[in-house]
């Protein structure tokens, strides 16, 4: 019976130890991710989030960048630690959420496609927005203020 006992304890502790390693291997998130999101203990980090609005100026700001330089402006790697998808999730009234493709020709973007909502006072989505770059190609935003809206119809 004492056997028993000291192998419970042994369980006991060793369980309690490995939930503290693994608390202490939650993912520590990138810099991008201060503030709006934490991977939860044992969950992978997700180089893709980014608390980043997607601001028009942000999207304008990827325009012929270099994969070290978006990196770089959104704080994270992108998903798969490829600088071609990011998704932002900032909760803050007035903050642009959802996601952002990238392509590249010759080392820059040369392809943006962005699809979000606005960040209500309520805390609620707005509708979908659209924000859309190519080289070449005649571009789009459904930003305030844009003259040419996203046609997404088709």
């Amino acid at each position: 019976m004492m056997t028993v006992k000291h192998a419970m304890g042994f369980m006991l502790v060793a369980g309690s130890l490995f939930c503290a390693a693994e608390s202490a291997s939650a993912a520590s998130g990138f810099p991008g991710q201060k503030g709006c999101w934490t991977a939860l203990p044992g969950e992978d980090e997700r180089p893709d989030v980014t608390c980043r609005s997607f601001t028009e100026d942000l999207l304008r700001s990827l325009q012929n960048a270099t994969p070290a330089q978006v990196t770089q402006i959104l704080g994270v790697p992108g998903k798969d630690h490829k600088a071609s998808y990011f998704q932002s999730a900032n909760k803050n009234p007035g903050a642009y959420n959802g996601y952002i493709e990238l392509k590249y020709t010759a080392g820059r973007v040369s392809d943006l496609s962005a699809v979000m909502t606005q960040v209500t006072p309520s805390g609620m989505a707005s509708d979908e927005k659209d924000y859309q770059w190519g080289v070449g190609k005649a571009g789009c935003s459904d930003f305030p203020g844009s003259k040419k809206a996203c046609d997404t119809s088709q």
